[in-house]
């Protein structure tokens, strides 16, 4: 009776438990092989000498509770490890846009960088915009001496979220942090505001929330406004006077 040996402990660099490794799955797979051919003759590895060949089972979808198993067991391994190895590729690209005009009346500075980066998991393109107007204090006459603005913007393809362990692909189209200063005081700050698209549904997303999304010939959102009317099939519902229903089908 043919016995199995336990892996070697791991122990040196991790080049050489690597080798160490390879080897034991390298004689593990020979005595596997081995004992097959003992079970089924010679042929029955490919099938052939009148062996039937065995389709493997499909197994179901993975269930709540195993997804969940799965989340906590990653965390642990990860939480835990004593050695982690990462390697990915990466690309990155700038282009850079300047317009500059200088007269009497002042100095008005415009410019635009993107950014492309790319990885493994997905391509990402970086806009930001930067417009900086000084006026001449003497030569005009204005309510404000500096006015600049810089706001920014990416699209993404590739993974652009994750369903628990599974990454979801698609495009995602975001709008980062805009800012406007007048005289170096901030007047108007927008919060990140992003649309994903995927094969399954349309996302809108608040922050890191999802406000609204279309799936299944659907839309959902949380919060609705209405500014003047609404159309339901073949009613027709109106604010102009009120809240009025009308009836517009045939």
């Amino acid at each position: 009776m043919n016995t199995f040996l336990m892996p070697p402990h791991p122990e040196g660099s991790l080049q050489q438990q690597m080798q160490r490794q390879y080897a034991y799955l390298c004689q593990m797979a020979q005595q596997l092989n081995l004992a097959l051919q003992q079970l089924g003759g010679p042929d029955s590895l490919d099938g052939r000498g009148g062996q039937d060949v065995v389709t493997p089972a499909v197994r179901p979808a993975a269930t709540d509770e195993e997804k969940q198993q799965y989340d906590q067991l990653k965390s642990l391994i990860v939480r835990t490890a004593e050695q982690i190895h990462s390697e990915m590729d990466r690309l990155q690209l700038s282009l850079q846009g300047q317009y500059v005009a200088v007269s009497d009346f002042g100095t008005y500075l415009q410019q635009v960088n993107s950014t492309i980066e790319g990885n493994a998991e997905a391509l990402t393109q970086y806009y930001s915009f930067i417009s900086d107007l000084q006026r001449n204090v003497a030569a005009v006459d204005a309510a404000f001496e500096s006015y600049r603005v810089e706001t920014g913007g990416y699209i993404r393809t590739g993974i652009v979220y994750y369903d628990g362990a599974v990454p979801v692909y698609g495009v995602a189209v975001g709008q980062d942090l805009t800012v406007q200063e007048i005289d170096g005081e901030t007047v108007v700050e927008q919060k990140n505001f992003r649309a994903t698209y995927t094969a399954a549904k349309l996302s809108f997303w608040q922050d890191a929330t999802e406000v609204a999304y279309v799936s299944n010939n659907r839309l959902y959102i949380s919060n609705i406004t209405v500014l003047e009317g609404l159309t339901l099939g073949r009613w027709e519902i109106s604010t102009d006077n009120g809240l009025a229903f009308k009836w517009i089908g045939g």
